[in-house]
């Protein structure tokens, strides 16, 4: 006893208590509880999402996935333990949740095994670790019990951020039943042969909705969309016939959804070759007749520009390559997006090309609303500016902001009557049949009536209400706008720097059905950039704007009155006059004048830039320690004046 009355003994043996329980506590911890987690970051990346848990929940069927991990990449790599712990981890708990619908296998493919034999057979990406060429996999294989495979054939380091929607991904292309998409497209998305390249490949943003649909071309020969269609999806329309569009008019009229991309400036067109080489964009397409009964207001010929989220590109001019804000390249935020909608709801950035816009139109009987939109001084300008090799430089000095938002993306509600109030139009092959059905004997009329009596009946006015998704751009589906694409071993990895496929597919699977896959679909959104830096420096770029018209206007009246102003000399050399050098001396000054001050403009956007940088350190160095010490202080200062209280009352 007489040890735990002296208070120092005291608080040692405290601190071994409090020591023993610790540890104790993280041993118990460790062996009972170690999937359990605290995820503290923004946008929950870490936690399972509310549409993983639904999809293990209402899968169809039993499924086995099989997990190949070399032993040798995690003791020779040690980056990747921590992605494959969390994989394992992941795994652990989709088959805790999914109800004995999902059995695991783990293989440790080592060279000449047989679990290595397995990994090839499943199409794993056997990678090279060492100069000795041993090849170590971590990839993943799943097949239901229709013998339909799936597979992640190498977890990238690049696609870390988006491990549990591969995942999910994988998990519902097999256990749930593929929705079915009709495809009208007027790009190469799907593949195409030409005489340049040869055969072409699909473009990555196909494959991706290839894994969460059944994807079926449209014959546009026929007058109907098939029934087994759930939603239509037609990209760049180019030169409909009139029974391809009474198809999709009927189709939308009858309940059917539709995503639609129109491009005033397809970019990524296939282009007539000249002798001077490629030569210019196509024009540009829409769906005029349609767009009217459906009470939107898209101009082909027309191009959205904004300042606001111009992406800086390389450009040639006068021989020499410069940045140059490209006002028709957009980085559009996610202030831009609808906020609510399912579609753009978890979408962080899109990048669009030269896009159109589309507006309600004034006697429209549909409610149109915007899903993606500019900021509000946006500009509209011609397509014919960016169809052949377009002055980036003077698109750029001759912007003038605008006063409003233009829609970019939208979504078509309500009721609506026929692009054809006169019924299914004829065409060539009707009119030569009614010719001939004329000239027919009195069974062959009677034939005539069979057919056209077993013929579908003409829809006046929507039976149900309309669902349809405008985009006003179609290029963005192109890699280039949304993935960077990286070589492993000899299969290809695309890892998204921008949301345009997760909009593309979004859009899709909820116009299709509600689809658990939207809630994942931009969790592994692209590195957000420092916006108040950006805009930043994109005022401090209007500003410079109208000093650079002023400046260039200046410069070309210098030019003009340096040459009424010279006079030659006999001797063939150039003199001015007293009054012509003082003219001149006074545009110098003006012109100095307006370089001081672009440089002055410059000069407050670093003070600006530096203010923010020193704001930010203080508020994540200095604030919090500060605080603690405050803490401390306050809590030092109570503790005393409590002390001093109990020895005045004793």
């Amino acid at each position: 006893m007489a040890f735990l009355n002296d208070r120092r003994n005291l608080t040692i043996a405290s601190l071994i208590v409090a020591f023993v329980f610790l540890f104790a506590f993280n041993a118990f911890v460790g062996s009972t509880v170690r999937n359990l987690s605290v995820d503290l970051t923004e946008d929950r990346e870490f936690t399972l999402s509310e549409g993983t848990e639904r999809v293990l929940k209402s899968l169809e069927e039993p499924i086995t996935l099989r997990l190949f991990l070399s032993p040798a990449l995690i003791e020779r790599a040690p980056g990747y333990a921590a992605a494959a712990n969390r994989v394992r981890n992941l795994l652990d708990r989709y088959v805790a949740l999914a109800n004995g619908k999902i059995r695991l296998e783990t293989y440790r493919p080592e060279p000449y095994s047989e679990d290595e034999d397995k990994a090839e057979a499943y199409g794993m990406e056997g990678v090279p670790i060492d100069t000795s060429g041993t090849l170590v996999y971590f990839g993943l294989a799943g097949t239901n019990t229709v013998d339909a495979e799936e597979s992640i054939p190498f977890f990238h380091p690049n696609r870390q951020r988006f491990v549990e929607y591969d995942l999910t991904r994988l998990v519902h292309s097999l256990g749930v039943k593929k929705r079915v998409v009709g495809l009208i497209a007027g790009l190469p998305i799907d593949g195409t042969f030409s005489m340049q390249g040869g055969m072409q490949q699909p473009w990555p943003i196909y494959k991706e909705i290839e894994k969460q649909f059944e994807v079926k071309t449209v014959d546009e020969t026929k007058d109907s969309i098939p029934d087994d269609i759930d939603v239509l999806m037609i990209v760049h329309p180019r030169s409909l016939s009139d029974k391809t569009l009474y198809a999709i008019d009927q189709f939308v009229l009858k309940g059917g959804k539709a995503l639609v991309m129109v491009d005033p400036v397809p970019e990524t067109a296939p282009r007539r070759r000249t002798f001077m080489g490629a030569g210019p964009v196509p024009p540009g397409s829409g769906l005029p007749k349609l767009f009217e009964a459906w009470g939107v207001d898209y101009d082909s010929a027309a191009v959205a520009t904004d300042a606001n989220r111009a992406i800086a590109m390389p450009h040639n001019s006068k021989g020499q390559t410069v940045h140059v804000p490209h006002i028709a390249y957009m980085e559009l935020r996610k202030e831009d997006l609808h906020k609510t909608d399912r579609v753009t709801a978890q979408i962080e950035v899109l990048i669009f090309a030269t896009p159109g816009h589309f507006a309600k139109a004034k006697d429209g009987s549909t409610a149109v609303s915007p899903l993606v939109t500019t900021t509000g001084v946006a500009m509209v300008r011609k397509a014919e500016d960016y169809r052949l090799q377009p002055d980036l430089v003077d698109l750029y000095r001759t912007y003038r902001p605008g006063d409003r938002k233009l829609w970019l993306a939208v979504r078509v509600t309500g009721k609506a009557d026929s692009a054809f109030p006169d019924g299914r139009p004829a065409d060539d092959a009707d009119v030569e049949k009614k010719a001939n059905e004329s000239a027919e004997n009195d069974a062959g009329a009677e034939n005539g009536k069979d057919a056209k009596a077993a013929a579908p009946a003409h829809v006046a006015a929507s039976q149900k209400p309309l669902n349809l998704i405008l985009v006003a751009d179609a290029d963005f589906m192109e890699t280039g706008f949304w993935a960077q694409k990286t070589a492993v071993g000899e299969a290809e990895v695309y890892t998204p720097f921008a949301n345009n496929a997760d909009f593309v597919v979004n859009a899709l699977d909820d116009l299709a059905r509600a689809d658990p896959l939207i809630g994942l679909r931009g969790r592994g959104a692209p590195a957000r950039p420092f916006t108040v830096v950006d805009d930043l420096r994109k005022a401090s770029q209007n500003k410079l704007r109208a000093k650079q018209l002023e400046l260039a206007r200046d410069l070309e009246d210098i030019r003009k009155k340096l040459n009424e102003a010279r006079t030659a000399s006999k001797d063939g050399r150039t003199v001015l006059t007293d009054k012509q050098q003082e003219t001149l001396r006074g545009y110098l000054a003006k012109f100095l004048a307006i370089r001081q001050e672009q440089r002055a403009v410059l000069a407050d956007l670093r003070k600006d830039v530096e203010a923010l940088e020193a704001q930010t350190k203080f508020y994540n160095i200095a604030l919090i320690p500060l605080l603690i010490a405050v803490l401390a202080i306050l809590i030092a200062i109570w503790r005393a004046r409590r002390r001093r209280r109990r020895y005045e009352t004793a």
